[in-house]
């Protein structure tokens, strides 16, 4: 079980901070596992074909890590993770229904994750199918202040503008999905990752 729990962290991280060049080293030092213990696990997903490991050449041996999204079972795969991460927050899955159909995804980020006592608000942002979409979001969200003491702050984005965001490396963004957790529409966040990873 060990071993799967070591996976599904490696398989999140890269494919929410997608943006990054991860080497061997610079895995270790994130997950805080030994290069060998990391180098073992890499191994083992690229046996199940949901990683692709190539050598950069040089003496030093780097590899470069990327999902491999040949697979059809790592969308699956990730999916999964994704969804486990949400329902540990049930109480805001339960507090934002209203608004799983008029998003692709939804992201809550913030301290409101690690610390609710002392965040002053509630961090979400919505990618949606269609901007008519952003002015029923934004009327929702008034009716659920009503039932929230700190405020929510949404940022609304269709698919194109928040890829403009990310091209422009905004950090707010960049760590809203690095360190937020997709409580909705986790296979659509998927494909725009996926998007935005093959070019």
């Amino acid at each position: 079980m060990e071993k799967e729990k070591t996976e599904d962290t490696i398989l999140r991280l890269l494919l929410k901070q997608f943006s990054i060049n991860w080497t061997i080293t610079s895995l270790s030092r994130e997950i805080s596992i030994s290069r060998v213990g990391v180098w073992k696990v890499l191994k083992r997903l690229e046996e199940q074909k949901l990683m692709i490991l190539s050598s950069l050449g040089g003496r030093t041996n780097i590899f470069s890590l990327k999902l491999n999204w040949e697979n059809s079972v790592l969308e699956k795969r990730l999916s999964l993770i994704l969804t486990k991460e949400a329902l540990k927050y049930q109480r805001w899955i339960s507090s934002f229904e209203e608004l799983k159909n008029l998003s692709e995804f939804f992201i809550l980020y913030g301290s409101i994750l690690h610390s609710q006592k002392e965040a002053n608000d509630i961090d979400i942002l919505s990618v949606v199918f269609n901007k008519n979409n952003f002015l029923y979001i934004e009327e929702i969200i008034r009716k659920i202040q009503k039932t929230q003491i700190k405020k929510i702050h949404l940022e609304n984005f269709t698919k194109s503008e928040f890829k403009d965001e990310l091209k422009k490396s905004n950090k707010i963004f960049i760590d809203a999905i690095k360190k937020g957790v997709i409580l909705f529409g986790q296979e659509n966040f998927i494909k725009f990752v996926k998007e935005v990873s093959i070019k």
